[in-house]
């Protein structure tokens, strides 16, 4: 097992405000903190309107159990607000953690963990 990084970037519907949005991702949030395996997670927001949800786990087996679980319990609390068609997910082996900091300049993502 090893620790696993999920990056999900997507862009909401134009006619879902993003007040709606985050009170949505709340509940998802609260979810997602009874999961086994799930360590943290942060949301971010770029000038361009793209979203990105950063992720990071226990395990791949963690990831995909809890993936399952969201489709069965909870997908349908954000099909009213993203733009499927651009939705994007993407799961990668974390090798390194540094100072509670996670860098992702190329995408302008940086996430703090709470410790």
């Amino acid at each position: 097992m090893s620790d696993t990084l999920v990056i999900k970037q997507f862009r909401l519907r134009k006619d879902k405000p993003n007040a709606e949005w985050l009170k949505a991702d709340e509940q998802i949030d609260e979810w997602i903190k009874q999961q086994p395996g799930f360590l943290f997670r942060c949301l971010s927001e770029t000038t361009e309107g793209e979203w990105f949800v950063v992720e990071y786990w226990s395990s791949m087996e963690a990831v995909k159990a809890a993936e399952e679980k969201f489709r069965e319990t909870l997908e349908g609390l954000i099909a009213p607000f993203i733009e499927i068609s651009g939705f994007t997910v993407r799961h990668s082996k974390a090798h390194a953690m540094r100072q509670n900091c996670l860098s992702y300049p190329e995408q302008n993502i940086i996430c703090f963990i709470d410790s």
